[in-house]
């Protein structure tokens, strides 16, 4: 556990929180206070809509409010990398911050805590041999192929719109990287990769709402494959709907998003998370 800011007491209430913009559509306070509740906790977890550009301002206010940290959506990851004073092994891995912890000196430190949650649902996978493929290039994408290369993958499929998006996610992944064969495609051969793939990962906005369907048909799946699409808003996507009605293995974007507010919630609040109570939250989650 972390040291307290000052010695022999801890402030309450309890503050952490999530900026993004937008942030109303995020599902990390229902998860974050319905933990707290659950402990019989005095803190809160708040969704703080910061505008691209005002992430510096917002940390500053962040310190002198008193909180433990917060967690970052779209579109501050990058930003949060490029201002937090110091690093995990983690996020440097990733080359991208998603939580940022408030040290005791005022100090900032930078986390990636997409990489455990991506994991948690799929842990027992063994994918030594296999080829995966994951679908866009994105922040997210970064915790996706570190997850799938820590189970075993050492062939890898990166699906994306430009080439230079996806060189510049293999080129903060370089040192994960080292010992994988790595094939960058197009859309255009999205159907062919994910054919020989063990596990197909959906890291892209496609899906969500609001934004264009994923154009990627299941029928040519291999009948023992996983796939997982992160996505949240739905959680019930067209991708994991088809998936599902072949019999295939299915995980979705709250089982993620589940797994990654665990390891915050374990650095803001310095408590561990009920697990016995996940299905009373997914239920709230999927209501």
């Amino acid at each position: 556990m972390r040291d307290l800011p000052f010695p022999g007491e801890r402030p309450l209430p309890l503050l952490a929180g999530l900026i993004g913009w937008p942030v109303h559509q995020s599902k990390s306070q229902i998860i974050h206070e319905f933990w707290l509740r659950k402990l019989g906790l005095d803190g809160h977890y708040i969704r703080l809509p910061v505008r691209p550009g005002e992430v510096a301002r917002a940390f500053r206010g962040m310190v002198a409010l008193g909180f433990a940290g917060v967690q970052a959506t779209m579109p501050h990851k990058r930003a949060c990398y490029d201002l937090v004073d110091h690093h995990t092994a983690a996020a440097k891995a990733l080359g991208a911050v998603n939580t940022v912890i408030v040290e005791p000196d005022g100090s900032l430190t930078g986390e990636n805590t997409d990489l455990p949650g991506f994991v948690e649902p799929i842990a027992g996978l063994d994918l030594s041999g296999e080829q995966v493929t994951v679908l866009g290039a994105g922040g997210a994408a970064a915790a996706v192929i570190a997850g799938l290369v820590g189970l075993g993958a050492r062939r890898l499929a990166v699906v994306n719109r430009t080439a230079e998006g996806t060189a510049r996610l293999l080129g903060d992944l370089a040192a994960t990287l080292e010992h994988c064969q790595v094939e960058a495609v197009g859309w255009d051969r999205a159907g062919e990769m994910a054919a020989a793939s063990a596990v197909v990962a959906n890291a892209s906005s496609l899906g969500m709402n609001g934004y264009p369907p994923l154009p990627l048909d299941v029928a040519g799946l291999r009948d023992d494959a996983v796939v997982y699409d992160i996505v949240t808003h739905p959680h019930d996507t067209p991708l994991l709907r088809a998936a599902a009605a072949r019999g295939l293995r299915t995980h979705d974007g709250l089982e993620m998003l589940v797994g990654q507010a665990r390891e915050a919630f374990r650095r803001f609040y310095d408590a561990e998370p009920p697990k016995e109570a996940d299905a009373e939250l997914r239920g709230l989650l999927t209501a």
